[in-house]
């Protein structure tokens, strides 16, 4: 069967998660500006007080989510209840028969795993991407040890080490948000879905293998940028409210 042709479940999950990720991003942005943060080679994740801040913050954006997309996997079931289990196959083929071009993108089933499948991404790779943070910073912190009792290692080799290993952080999360793209794309039929994934994909990996940090100056402090961080939020950010936007406009019922 299929839903009402104006109830946009999934976009309009997809569009709150990635609301929540541009606050949380901005609320990071501005803790670590008005950080006093003054060590140029030590990163800001080294930093107490904003690595337990940043910690904090994945966590309400993690029970945030998932309580988004309990609702909505409750609403939908409501809509889905409507109908009798038995019944439900009739119904399609009437809504099929007398809806015609009215007739949402896809099945209410359909919709159901979509959103299933999402869930997941943003729940369960978010609590690996937060491990693998973890880790990443147990790296960081052996690494400039060596560096502190001179083992060999400049600051030059120290930036470039953290910018060339700063990707692993990001590989898997992204991996997963844009698996999730491929797949709604495939759902859907949408080439679009599935090539800009792939482009993103590509132009990550393209940054992880040849891309060096860039320095530049914003308020009178030193900030280096990481090509694949960069990426990764935009994605994560940007890239989720502009697929819900298209998934609203593009698609009926979803």
């Amino acid at each position: 069967m299929y839903i009402n042709v104006n109830k946009h479940i999934l976009s309009k999950a997809i569009m709150k998660v990635a609301i929540i990720r541009i606050l949380a991003a901005f609320c990071e942005g501005a803790l670590r500006i008005a950080a006093d943060h003054t060590t140029s080679l030590s990163p800001d994740m080294m930093d107490i007080l904003l690595w337990h801040s940043q910690l904090v913050i994945s966590a309400i954006q993690i029970i945030a989510t998932a309580i988004i997309f309990h609702i909505t996997y409750k609403k939908l079931s409501h809509y889905i209840s409507l109908v009798e289990k038995g019944d439900r196959e009739n119904m399609a083929d009437l809504q099929k028969e007398f809806l015609g071009d009215k007739l949402p993108s896809l099945s209410v089933s359909s919709v159901n795993r979509l959103l299933q499948l999402w869930g997941v991404i943003f729940v369960g790779a978010e609590l690996i991407y937060v491990f693998t943070s973890i880790m990443y910073r147990r790296f960081i912190a052996i690494l400039m040890e060596a560096l502190s009792i001179g083992e060999g290692m400049t600051d030059g080799t120290f930036v470039m080490l953290y910018n060339m290993t700063h990707g692993f952080k990001y590989i898997e999360i992204l991996s997963a948000i844009l698996l999730g793209v491929v797949i709604t794309g495939i759902f859907l039929n949408d080439h679009l879905l599935k090539v800009s994934s792939l482009v993103i994909l590509v132009v990550f990996l393209l940054s992880f293998a040849a891309m060096q940090m860039q320095t530049v100056y914003l308020m009178g402090r030193e900030v280096g940028i990481v090509w694949t961080s960069l990426i990764y939020h935009a994605t994560e950010t940007i890239g989720l409210f502009l697929l819900a936007l298209y998934l609203s406009r593009n698609y009926k019922g979803l």
